[in-house]
């Protein structure tokens, strides 16, 4: 007898946790396919299979081939940007709708994605790669500065840097290789690369196949802030309309960027900046983008990119999606914490509740918790989601919900 019909997501992060409710609502067992015992740093929070038929855990390759045998797997899905590592090579390994396994690392490591761009002549920064035994024996070439450091995989801003001199690269590399909490080996390079003026975009996009269409989803600007040497800290997430002209230049270069690392099939989010001498990406997101932005679309737009995406890999895609339109525009506000402590109270709530584009209030700490000083993306202490028609109203509600919510230390 054969089993109900099941589709795996591998690693279920943030996004991707509402996978589980979509897949049953499509009728097909929904398993969470987790591939380590916890995730780096505070991401581990943002996991969950809660919501999932089943949960099962595989750490590699040949364990995930026997536990999914006799599943009736009909479509294996990325949660998380850790499951690049299984994801694609799994789909082929079951015969299902997939990315090219020969392109996976290009498409999962900052560094090799640098190399496959330059090699299929997309505009692109150089990288380094970039070790403390490198840099101890000397073997490192001359650096200009300012200069990033970052690891070669990983998601959030954890560990980026930018550095002046040569010390500080040393210790931000260190930072990196030094990272044990929940990390695996392959989170633990790094490489340093020109720092990019401007400000910085990201661009969702469905791949309906080799060859076919490519319809952008969602098009946002991020509003970053640094503090010390940490260049992103994030504040707010602001989408865009996605057929401006400006939307139209940077989705032209967002598509040469899939084509040359095979994101043929599937939703994915690159992220670039825009200056005068054109576009530059910064790092491509072969899933769903995070911070809740899926449930924002659908908000804004209507279309449920949970839906879209299993039906791209499901085979059952419809390539003449129509455009997206935006009769909403959201805004998410990043909550900063400016320093260490623990929290005694949370001030302003009351004030929030009177601001009409106030979606939803996501925080990720309570009373009595220790709150250390943001630096990326995963340090901040919660969401605020705006959403509103008028962007002017978003923008001014996103100066008072920064203004008023605060935290009271004891």
């Amino acid at each position: 007898m054969t089993s109900q019909p099941s589709i795996v997501v591998i690693d279920p992060v943030s996004s991707g946790r509402r996978y589980g409710i979509e897949i049953s609502k499509k009728g097909f067992r929904s398993i969470a396919l987790t591939t380590r015992d916890r995730f780096p740093g505070m991401l581990d929070r943002l996991h969950s299979s809660e919501g999932f038929n089943d949960s099962i855990k595989a750490y590699d390759f040949d364990e995930a081939v026997g536990k999914l045998s006799g599943l009736n797997v009909q479509a294996i899905i990325p949660g998380s940007d850790s499951a690049l590592k299984l994801t694609d090579r799994l789909a082929h390994h079951f015969s299902l709708v997939g990315n090219p396994v020969s392109t996976r690392q290009a498409r999962a490591n900052k560094f090799a994605m640098k190399q496959q761009l330059r090699l299929r002549d997309v505009a692109a920064t150089s990288s380094i790669e970039v070790s403390l035994d490198l840099m101890i024996k000397g073997e490192l070439p001359e650096l200009e500065f300012p200069a990033v450091v970052k690891p070669s995989q990983g998601t959030g801003a954890k560990n980026v840097k930018i550095c002046l001199n040569r010390g500080e690269v040393y210790k931000a590399v260190a930072a990196i290789e030094s990272a044990n909490d929940g990390h695996v080996e392959e989170e633990r390079g790094a490489l340093i690369e020109e720092f990019i003026e401007g400000p910085e975009f990201f661009i969702a996009t469905a791949n309906f196949g080799k060859g076919e269409k490519k319809q952008i989803l969602c098009f946002a600007e991020y509003e970053k802030i640094s503090i010390g040497n940490s260049p992103s800290i994030y504040k707010n997430i602001r989408s865009l309309p996605p057929l401006s002209e400006q939307a139209v230049r940077a989705f032209s270069y967002i598509r040469q960027v899939n084509e040359a690392l095979d994101v043929d099939f599937g939703i994915n989010d690159v992220e670039f900046k825009i200056n005068e001498k054109g576009h530059f990406i910064i790092e491509q997101n072969g899933r769903l983008p995070g911070a809740n932005v899926p449930s924002l679309i659908e908000v804004c737009t209507g279309l449920n990119c949970y839906d879209l995406n299993l039906d791209i890999f499901l085979g059952k895609s419809d390539s003449a999606l129509s455009e997206v339109h935006y009769k909403k525009h959201f805004c998410i506000c990043c909550l900063i914490s400016g320093e260490e402590g623990q929290v005694q109270s949370i001030g302003g709530l009351d004030v929030l509740a009177k601001l009409s584009s106030v979606h939803e209030i996501n925080l990720l700490i309570k009373e009595g918790d220790h709150v250390q000083a943001t630096q990326d993306f995963l340090s901040t202490w919660g969401f605020v989601y705006l959403v509103h028609e008028d962007p002017k109203v978003l923008s001014e509600h996103a100066r008072i919900v920064h203004e008023t919510l605060r935290l009271q230390y004891i």
